[in-house]
């Protein structure tokens, strides 16, 4: 797939150029009951290859405490390397502050499972500041091939 950055002028701007399938690198957001909303993300293994995520409309707000998290394998992955993870955090700081999808779960087929409490840093205790949402491999070494197909669900109510 073709990506393009751009820094000359707009800051770091992102452009795609070609095919795309549905839902690859999409996310929303929608209230529910009460304080309660939701920002779901669909992660394509080649979402995650062309570093999609880090756009400015995958963020969590101000004031966010995430109170669960859940994933849903919709095409099982095929991961390489040493303990390969794929993470879901703060962009630049996904390792320390976010979740952690394992290699058992991004690798299962059609399972749905909690992952919040592999929730790390400021995500387990609430964000100061709008939150800017990366995806990214993790482990050592890490690998992924052009399969693979998850969506990821955060809970979170804004405090403030």
């Amino acid at each position: 797939m073709g990506y393009e950055t751009a820094t000359q002028g707009l800051g770091a701007t992102r452009n795609f150029y070609g095919p795309r399938d549905s839902n690859e690198g999409t996310e929303g957001s929608h209230k529910t009951f009460g304080t309660k909303q939701q920002k779901v993300l669909d992660i394509s293994a080649q979402s995650i290859s062309d570093d999609v995520f880090a756009v400015d409309l995958a963020f969590l707000p101000a004031g966010a405490l995430v109170s669960d998290a859940y994933v849903q394998v919709l095409e099982a992955f095929v991961l390489g390397g040493t303990t390969p993870t794929i993470l879901v955090g703060t962009d630049g700081s996904e390792v320390t502050n976010g979740l952690v999808i394992s290699e058992a779960i991004a690798e299962g087929t059609l399972i749905t499972t909690t992952i919040f409490a592999t929730a790390a840093g400021t995500w387990a205790a609430g964000l100061a500041a709008d939150t800017q949402i990366s995806v990214v491999l993790g482990g050592t070494t890490p690998t992924i091939t052009a399969v693979g197909h998850l969506r990821v669900t955060i809970e979170y109510a804004i405090i403030e």
